[in-house]
């Protein structure tokens, strides 16, 4: 039986008797609520979207109408399809006017594991809210990509309504406005064109590639053309990458009250000449920020009176931070000395480290990961750390630490590892901690023993179990996802598979057999799949693992003899046979924080580091004499590693704590296959 997470609740459900549950009537005084439904694949309805399948809207735009009709109240737009593209008009997009009433809202919401995409792919603006809209407008968990704004401005979103504008869990690439107006992915609040008021929120959001001609390569929100709105800019948990204009690369905002947290700015440009390639502007409050490799001709952050920073990173080398003194608000770290900092902060530091953007655990926005031996770790006493939460949720201060680190990165100490076995048995350390163990395959009274690995799962709150036949079992049973699929599921018979890593941001995962052929789940999916041996026709039957690259973009295999295969955007640092060094009992492979290196881990628990891996000892070394390594495990913030047995012994090296084994319960095995650390 594989895929228990969406098979077990169906077979509940069939057990008890228990179908869907409807709870009707609204309590007296609650605002009026609607969904409405819009599918581009199975929706036939042209107006009133009311149900979904052959019920739905075909277009977003008609179900934005739909919604507009509703006056005095709160919609949800379900936008069906994941990865489905919403071409819309090429000229006007969709456009959102709602009313003025009482609980007049609109809330598009796309579904499906990978995010719809709303492109245009024309001479427009992919949402255009005008001046008369007075209603709150959200939109969550879309692709906002080839919006091309020539008259107006904003190329994924104009807004110029009353309104406030949410954005969250969206992706926004590849937008520009050449209309000489700003806001290369969103302009807001500009009187210039209309506006009058409004907030701009964005929250857990990408913004990448968007390019504007004037101010904002990803967001403009200011006013240049009469009073200034009274609107502001709230930006958190997000992340800017790439982004270009002539004034502010990623962000300009002119906005008393303005914040910006917990988000990071990668690589954003302004023209040789031109200022401000991260932000220009007024008015606006950086904490807990990671600003790094932004480059314009003079500065990273142009900033007017009211621009202020704490606990946070800037390191833009070789432009300069900033072009005049900021508002220090303590505890930054700085590559120069341009930003006047005070004296809680510490500037021309050369010891930030290499910051490269990674998913690190999340599924959300990517992030730059800092090491523990950079300047900017433990920088922020417990009492300033005012944010409680890094960019991708974890918390502040980091697990086993005593205070925060500058940026949007938070380290984290392991503090426990679950152990698999072969029957997929799952032992959690430390013992009666109240997290970690999501359940197993005994406990279900399910008996196998093909089980050969297992990773994390949905942020670290469950994992996954492979069987040697591609068979999947997730848990806890009945999560909302993390079952995407496996090998029995589409009819594929193997008895190879020696491996899984999660991918794609952790909305998927990697199957690998002996011979280093791939599978990918789900199916049909547009990121995951980099390549196999076969299909380089390479023909080999001793791959026993994969791991992903740490920003999800490739991953690498390694064979029985140290030999190591690089996909996608996975750099190769060598490999045993390239050294010289002949063994035949490799058993795993972890790569380090920043995706610059990895460890290889015999049976005998000997470490090979390449890259930048650190060698934090090995049992040879120590002289401990074993043969039944079965995996390595680095610590989260890459200052050490496990080795484990496959009798659940657990060797600590560098940071890693040794918090038990199944020795040491007097609990005797010798099926374990893997372990993977938790984070709680």
């Amino acid at each position: 039986m594989r895929g228990m997470g969406a098979a077990a609740a169906a077979l509940l459900c069939g057990m008890f008797g228990l179908g869907a549950i409807a709870v009707s009537g609204v309590p007296s005084g609650a605002a009026t609520s609607a969904t409405l439904y819009v599918d581009n694949v199975n929706g036939t309805a042209t107006t009133g979207c009311t149900s979904s399948g052959a019920g739905a809207c075909k277009t977003i735009q008609q179900g934005v109408t739909a919604a507009e009709a509703l006056t005095g109240t709160a919609v949800t737009l379900d936008v069906a399809g994941s990865a489905t593209t919403y071409p819309e008009t090429a000229t006007s997009g969709v456009t959102i006017n709602l009313p003025s009433g009482p609980g007049d809202s609109l809330d598009i919401e796309g579904t499906g594991s990978t995010p719809p995409t709303l492109n245009n792919g024309g001479t427009g603006s992919n949402v255009t809210i005008p001046s008369t809209s007075a209603g709150a407008v959200t939109i969550d968990n879309m692709t906002i990509s080839g919006g091309h704004a020539t008259t107006t401005a904003g190329g994924a979103i104009f807004d110029v309504g009353t309104g406030t504008l949410t954005v969250g869990h969206d992706t926004f690439s590849n937008n520009q406005e050449t209309g000489g107006n700003d806001g290369g992915a969103i302009d807001a609040v500009d009187g210039c064109n209309g506006g009058t008021s409004g907030n701009v929120v964005v929250t857990n959001s990408t913004f990448v590639n968007n390019t504007g001609t004037s101010d904002g390569g990803a967001i403009d929100a200011h006013d240049f053309c009469g009073p200034a709105p009274t609107g502001t800019l709230t930006v958190s948990n997000s992340t800017f990458q790439s982004n270009t204009a002539t004034f502010g690369g990623a962000i300009s905002a002119w906005n008393a009250g303005s914040t910006v947290t917990n988000s990071t700015f990668v690589t954003n440009t302004v023209p040789t000449g031109d200022d401000g390639s991260a932000f220009g502007g007024t008015g606006t409050a950086f904490v807990d920020d990671t600003l790094t490799g932004n480059n314009g001709g003079h500065e990273a952050i142009f900033g007017g009176s009211g621009v202020s920073f704490a606990n946070s990173i800037l390191d833009d080398a070789p432009a300069v931070e900033c072009n005049a003194a900021v508002t220090d608000g303590g505890h930054n770290v700085a590559s120069d000395a341009t930003c006047a900092l005070g004296s809680t902060s510490i500037q021309n530091s050369t010891t930030i480290g290499t910051l490269t953007l990674a998913a690190n655990g999340s599924t959300g926005p990517q992030t730059a990961a800092i090491a523990p031996s950079s300047s900017a770790a433990g920088i922020v006493p417990k009492s300033a750390c005012t944010v409680t939460t890094d960019e991708r949720g974890q918390p502040r201060p980091g697990i086993g630490y005593t205070a925060c680190d500058a940026g949007a990165y938070e380290l984290q100490k392991s503090t426990g590892y679950d152990l698999a076995g072969s029957d997929g048995g799952v032992f959690v350390f430390p013992t009666g901690q109240p997290k970690g163990f999501y359940g197993s395959l005994p406990g279900l009274g399910i008996h196998v023993s093909n089980v050969v690995g297992l990773v994390p799962t949905n942020n670290y709150q469950g994992y996954n179990l492979a069987g040697s036949d591609g068979g999947v079992f997730v848990f806890p049973v009945g999560m909302p996802s993390g079952f995407y699929g496996s090998l029995p599921g589409l009819g594929v018979k193997v008895s190879n598979i020696a491996g899984l890593v999660s991918t794609n941001n952790n909305h998927g995962y990697n199957l690998v057999g002996n011979d280093g052929g791939v599978f990918v789940f789900p199916t049909g999916q547009s990121a995951g799949f980099y390549g196999s041996l076969p299909g380089l026709g390479v023909h080999v039957n001793n791959i026993i693992g994969i791991v992903e690259q740490p920003d999800g973009g490739g991953y690498f295999l390694v064979g029985r003899d140290g030999g190591v295969f690089a996909f996608g955007d996975a750099t190769y640092y060598g490999s045993l046979p390239g050294k010289g060094i002949s063994v035949n009992n490799i058993v795993g492979i972890a790569t380090t924080l920043d995706g610059k290196g990895y460890y290889l881990v015999g049976s005998n628990g000997a470490v090979y580091p390449f890259g930048d891996a650190v060698d934090h000892s090995s049992l040879p070394a120590m002289k401990i004499s074993v043969s039944n390594i079965v995996s390595i495990v680095p610590t989260a913030d890459g200052g050490g590693y496990w080795l484990i047995g496959s009798d659940g012994g657990v060797f600590a090296f560098g940071d890693a704590s040794f918090i038990g084994s199944l020795p040491g319960l007097n609990v005797k095995v010798s099926n374990v296959v893997g372990a993977v650390p938790t984070l709680f």
